[in-house]
């Protein structure tokens, strides 16, 4: 079950065309599953794989991510 709509790391939205397609990495964590647009996972791929961000942390912003309010 998806615990984010969209990608944590640029908020585009992940539509049902996406559910069935590749473009789009999963990342399974103690929250749950978040999912990353192919973009993300591609421009942050070493951050990803090597755990220096979460994606499912909106606190932590990805480099080049902004946070946002609270």
């Amino acid at each position: 079950m998806d615990t984010i709509l969209g990608c944590p790391l640029c908020t585009r939205p992940r539509t049902a065309a996406d559910i069935h397609g590749l473009a789009w990495s999963s990342h399974h964590g103690p929250g749950g599953v978040v999912f990353v647009c192919g973009p993300c996972t591609r421009a942050h791929l070493v951050d990803l794989e090597c755990g220096l961000i979460d994606p499912a942390d909106a606190r932590t912003p990805a480099p080049g991510r902004v946070a946002r309010a609270a």
